[in-house]
């Protein structure tokens, strides 16, 4: 029930937030439409020229679609809102298709308010999920989450690795992990390393939840090292800090003991 609370008043609050239309665009019938509350017939419409060939790749039309389905899944008309519940998973969707085909990344700069509006829902599911130890559902959303975002980031596919591995999903869990940490390294060696702001206090939490679950599993070396990336990642961490230290103090004795042998 929390969860389904919190996304009927997260989805309020976009659509009071909602830009009147594209910005930047150039589709002049799809702006009239939407502004014209015609919710549906300018989702008809946007559909209808994604599949022609002047239009299949142009970033417009999907963006529309996106904010169509936002609008729609919050119809006052029971109906409406009914054929439209999804209306942020496909909102996502089609924000995907829009930041493939926005090569230059311009649009998506100008439309950022309405993009971000969709991390903040997306990420509150992917918390919730998260804080209740949910963690297939936690993993499967933060991938959702991941394609609002032009440029993959790896900080993501960490945590997806880690509720993978959390939810005894070893196999998958393992890939992404090895994946990520391979990346996130060669990035912060490269120094170019980029964590999406939104998404970076629950990259923490979960450095945090897989360190303890190794310790737990008599891995402490390993929660180590996974602590010391999580540093790397996202310096200055009170709570990354804190912990690293703790573990470092309580392994030192073992690791002198093993040197002077």
């Amino acid at each position: 029930m929390k969860l389904i609370f919190s996304f009927s008043m997260i989805l309020i609050f976009l659509v009071s937030n909602l830009q009147s239309q594209v910005i930047g665009g150039s589709l002049e019938k799809l702006a009239k439409l939407y502004n014209s509350e015609k919710y549906e017939t300018c989702l008809y419409k946007a559909e209808n020229l994604t599949y022609k060939d002047d239009f299949r790749k142009n970033p417009e039309p999907y963006l529309y679609m996106a904010m169509c389905f936002i609008e729609l899944s919050n119809s006052t008309d029971p109906a409406i809102k009914e054929d439209f519940k999804n209306g942020l998973k496909q909102a996502i969707k089609h924000t995907a298709k829009f930041a493939k085909y926005d090569k230059e990344g311009e649009m998506y700069e100008d439309n950022f308010e309405f993009i971000q509006l969709l991390k903040d829902k997306q990420f509150s599911i992917v918390k919730d999920y998260f804080n209740t130890d949910n963690y297939r559902k936690a993993g499967s959303s933060s991938k959702a989450y991941g394609k609002l975002i032009r440029e993959k980031d790896y900080s993501i596919v960490y945590f997806r690795g880690i509720t993978e591995l959390l939810s005894n999903n070893y196999s998958q869990g393992t890939r992404n992990l090895d994946e990520a940490k391979t990346e996130l390294n060669i990035r912060i060696k490269d120094g170019n390393l980029k964590i999406d702001n939104t998404f970076k206090s629950l990259v923490s939490a979960s450095c945090i939840r897989y360190s303890e679950y190794l310790v737990n599993e008599n891995k402490k070396n390993d929660a180590l090292e996974n602590f010391l990336l999580g540093k790397k990642m996202i310096p200055n961490n009170k709570n990354i800090e804190t912990k690293f230290n703790e573990l470092s103090k309580e392994l030192k004795p073992k690791q002198d003991s093993i040197q002077t042998e």
